[in-house]
């Protein structure tokens, strides 16, 4: 079993080894540090179970927009997308403490502090099967998303969007949001359903907690009704 963590493995590293999957144990930068990245293939993507994936992104504050900074973060989001072939990506997943998400679509978009402010009914969810990039790739779970969600968000000049999704970038939308609060598709399956004994080992401990906010259908209240950026 390629997850399988021997005793001497377990006391050496907090994160399993193989020749077909390794951990990472990521850096948390912050947005200043985060933009000074030369490559251009983008950041390094984490791996599970790095605990800088567990960690909820800090919304980018007004002093960021408009700014190099911002600009180059979003665009090294979008390399780092393009060079791993992500549908979707939160800059969260590189260790970046920051709510950036891009989203691939007809027109890619890079969206800074998105909010879900609208859900479709509970009743019409539908069931997708996922695998995400900081999982090892055998892995798959069975999810429910809903069907559309409106998203507010600005772009990196500080302008205020909202985008109704459906379908596709629905999902993938709703995937990446989960990434920004530190939770995994495997917070959506039981531990039963995980891959192997390894893998329930390193999940269980908050299991239970990480799944009720995985399935929490949150909305908050529109950006455009709080103070905007100036």
């Amino acid at each position: 079993d390629p997850l399988l963590i021997g005793r001497e493995s377990k006391q050496r590293q907090n994160y399993p080894y193989s020749d077909v999957w390794t951990g990472t144990a990521l850096p948390l930068m912050d947005l200043s540090d985060a933009s000074t990245e030369t490559s251009c293939d983008g950041w390094n993507m984490g791996r599970w179970p790095d605990p800088i994936l567990r960690r909820s992104a800090t919304a980018v504050d007004k002093q960021y927009f408009g700014t190099e900074i911002l600009q180059r973060a979003c665009r090294l989001l979008e390399a780092t997308a393009t060079t791993n072939s992500a549908v979707g990506l939160a800059a969260q997943q590189c260790g970046i403490d920051a709510r950036i998400v891009y989203l691939e679509k007809s027109k890619p978009i890079t969206m800074v502090n998105p909010h879900i402010i609208k859900r479709s009914p509970e009743a019409d969810m539908l069931v997708w099967t996922e695998e995400c990039l900081v999982l090892p790739p055998t892995f798959r779970a069975t999810v429910l998303r809903d069907a559309w969600v409106d998203v507010e968000y600005y772009d990196w000049k500080g302008t205020l969007h909202q985008i109704h999704l459906k379908g596709e970038p629905a999902r993938a939308a709703q995937h990446e949001l989960d990434h920004d609060r530190g939770i995994l598709v495997l917070d959506h399956v039981g531990l039963e359903e995980l891959q192997n004994d390894a893998m329930r080992e390193l999940e269980k401990d908050g299991h239970d907690e990480r799944m009720l906010i995985a399935y929490s259908r949150d909305t908050f209240s529109p950006l455009s009704s709080r103070v905007q950026v100036s």
